[in-house]
């Protein structure tokens, strides 16, 4: 309750278009590679490769009205694949890694869907 006061009386700092997405996948940041060179370990490039398709996941969730303890597994693995990011297959990391991006955006009343 405290945090739907707090979302309707601060302004939203943060505003995120909420559109249909356009046909295919979203535009991802570069990969790993692309951005640091070869000189990235495979542990580096998993990671950050990881955190932007989870990343987009969250962000994609949130502007469709998702909450995070609505979520199960499965539908973290569907909403994945449904977004048909290249080599992108969910995992626990994964999962993780959307919860944690979907909960600092429903923790922040600072941040709203238009």
């Amino acid at each position: 309750m405290l945090t739907s006061l707090l979302r309707a009386l601060l302004p939203p700092l943060i505003r995120l278009t909420a559109r249909a997405l356009s046909t295919g996948a979203p535009t991802l940041p570069p990969t790993a590679r692309d951005v640091f060179g070869a000189d990235l370990t495979a542990e580096q490039a998993t990671t950050y490769n990881r955190s932007r398709v989870a990343t987009a996941t969250a962000v994609a969730l949130y502007r469709s009205g998702q909450q995070l303890d609505q979520l199960s597994d499965d539908e973290l693995d569907t909403a994945v694949r449904a977004l048909k990011f290249p080599y992108s297959r969910p995992s626990d990391e994964t999962r993780a890694a959307i919860r944690a991006a979907l909960g600092v955006l429903e923790a922040d009343p600072t941040i709203a869907v238009i």
